[in-house]
């Protein structure tokens, strides 16, 4: 009768190896996790336009010689521009428009802000025709921060 022995069918042999099978899938999913992780912190919000500062906040506008043209010359306008964090922007582009404003060479007023998101313009020239309330519109754009033009400035006759 031999040396011959019968090997039974064991039923819970498959399980010694699903705890190796799982602590393999954890350590995956973890530097799966992990890699993810570090990938979504490196991307960067949205950037917009924050606020828009603007001096003087209002123009008044004379008609002198009573024809009804209303003039403003000799103007210096201040435009501040911050990002959506309130810090300052440097490199907007700046462009005033509307209420017949110019430069004193007659040409439209646009700048680029400094390091210190400011831009001065000075000598400008605003008319007006008429009595009634006019504005210019502060447009400022920059790349991928997108345009603003919801600041206006009253040009109100005198």
């Amino acid at each position: 009768m031999g040396c011959k022995k019968r090997m039974a069918g064991d039923g819970h042999a498959g399980v010694e190896g699903l705890p190796l099978q799982l602590l393999i899938m954890v350590v995956i999913a973890g530097l799966g996790l992990t890699i993810l992780m570090g990938w979504m912190s490196s991307i960067s919000g949205p950037r917009s336009i924050g606020e828009v500062y603007v001096t003087p906040g209002e123009i008044l506008v004379f008609d002198s010689d009573g024809d009804g043209l209303y003039v403003r010359d000799g103007l210096a306008i201040t435009v501040i521009v911050t990002d959506q964090s309130g810090d300052r922007l440097e490199g907007a582009t700046v462009l005033l428009e509307g209420g017949n404003i110019r430069t004193s060479e007659g040409e439209p007023v646009r700048g680029v802000t400094d390091g210190r998101g400011c831009v001065v313009f000075t000598g400008l020239v605003v008319e007006h025709f008429g009595p009634a309330l006019a504005t210019i519109t502060v447009t400022v754009a920059k790349g991928d921060y997108g345009m603003d033009s919801s600041f206006e400035i009253p040009v109100i006759p005198s």
